[in-house]
């Protein structure tokens, strides 16, 4: 069973606030023991995790194929507030192969998510 992914921040308040945007809750936001600022939300059943560093993070490979899924309620006015906000949209709103409607966009610090309208 999946515990969780984890991933490289440059600004963990923005990704954690991305994240929370799309129906995320934040479950941690503190420094470890070792001294990284670390961050956790869960989306849905599982968990995604953040380390924040400084210096460049190295840049995610930029294939959709390789991408964070969350599913989201109301997705138009979900992927209308994030390009309000400023998120570059990579794949607009389309049909995915399921037959629900998709999008991708980019995160704070450049990896691709794919946005599916949820269930109803």
């Amino acid at each position: 069973m999946l515990k969780h992914v984890s991933f490289l921040s440059r600004d963990l308040p923005a990704t954690l606030a991305f994240y929370e945007g799309l129906g995320g809750v934040v479950e941690k936001d503190v420094v470890t023991a070792e001294g990284y600022r670390r961050g956790v939300v869960r989306v849905g059943e599982g968990r995604l995790q953040f380390f924040q560093i400084t210096g460049e993070v190295p840049a995610p490979h930029g294939h959709w194929a390789e991408h964070i899924a969350v599913s989201v309620r109301d997705l138009r006015s979900v992927l209308a507030a994030l390009r309000t906000a400023g998120a570059t949209v990579t794949r607009d709103l389309q049909p995915s192969p399921g037959g629900r409607d998709m999008a991708f966009v980019l995160d704070p610090d450049g990896r691709q998510v794919e946005l599916l309208e949820a269930d109803a």
